[in-house]
C-alpha cells in the first residue's frame, strides 16, 4: 500500500534531499503530499486528506515541534508521526514520545536506518534510532498518560531493537552479578569477548557504568 507522506522541515535543502530520497527508494512506496515549512497547515492537512506518515522536525523557527505532535494526533490517531531532528537532547526525546511521537530519528543517520524507522512506525511499532539515548526514557515514568506515554511500551521495543540476541543474553547475566569470567562460562566465549559486548550494550543504552547498566535492565523488565 502507498504512504501517504507529509514533511514539516523549515530547510529547504534537507527537506529536498529527503524527497528525493523517499522517492528513489526500492524498498518503500511513498508519494510526499507536501513540505511545510512550519507544520501550521498540518493539522488542516490530516483532516482534509489521510496522511500516513509525518516527518517531523523540531525546530521550526516560529513554531516548536514538540508542541504539533499532541494536535496532530487528535486530529488523526492513525496519522504516524516520526521526528527527525538533530536534537538528541533526553528532554526533547522523552517530550516527544510522551506527546505520542512513533519514532526519533536523528539528522545525518544513514538511509538504511531511515527505512528502517519508516518499516517500523508504519507496523504499529516505536522506533528509536541509533544515537538516540534509550536512558532518555528511564526516568518519570507516571508522565503524561495513555500509549505515547508508557516508557515501558517504548523502552521494551526499542531495546529488542538495539540490541543483539547476545547481547541480551550478556545483558540478562550481568544483571544476575555475573562476572565476565562467568559469563564467558556459561555462554561459552572469551572474557575479553564478553567486555567488548558490555561496551558496546553500555553504548547503546546511553549509561557509562555498571549500576546504571543494572537499573537501566531492570526498568526495561529484562532483568530475569
Amino acid at each position: 500500500m502507498r504512504i501517504n507522506a507529509l514533511i514539516v522541515e523549515d530547510h529547504a535543502l534537507f527537506a529536498e534531499g529527503l524527497v528525493a530520497l523517499l522517492q528513489q527508494s526500492d524498498e518503500l512506496n511513498i508519494k510526499v503530499l507536501d513540505v511545510s515549512k512550519d507544520g501550521c497547515d498540518a493539522v488542516t492537512l490530516c483532516k482534509k486528506r489521510r496522511v500516513d506518515l509525518i516527518f517531523l522536525d523540531l525546530n521550526l523557527g516560529r513554531v516548536n515541534g514538540l508542541d504539533l505532535i499532541k494536535p496532530i494526533k487528535e486530529a488523526s490517531p492513525k496519522t504516524k508521526i516520526l521526528v527527525v531532528s538533530g536534537y538528541d537532547n533526553q528532554k526533547f526525546v522523552k517530550k516527544a514520545f510522551l506527546n505520542g511521537a512513533d519514532g526519533y530519528l536523528l539528522k545525518g543517520s544513514k538511509r538504511e536506518e531511515l527505512v528502517e524507522a519508516i518499516e517500523t512506525v508504519m507496523s504499529n511499532n516505536t522506533f528509536m534510532g541509533q544515537g538516540v539515548q534509550v536512558s532518555a526514557l528511564l526516568n518519570d515514568t507516571n508522565e503524561g498518560s495513555g500509549k505515547g506515554s508508557g516508557h515501558q511500551y517504548l523502552d521494551a521495543y526499542s531495546v529488542r531493537q538495539r540490541l543483539t540476541k547476545r547481547e541480551h543474553e550478556i545483558l540478562r547475566l550481568i544483571t544476575q552479578a555475573y562476572s565476565n569470567k562467568q559469563i564467558g562460562e556459561q555462554l561459552f566465549i572469551s572474557d575479553q569477548t564478553v567486555s567488548v559486548h558490555r561496551k558496546n550494550i553500555m553504548r547503546k543504552l546511553g549509561v557509562t557504568n555498571t549500576v546504571s547498566l543494572v537499573k537501566a535492565a531492570q526498568s526495561l523488565s529484562i532483568s530475569e
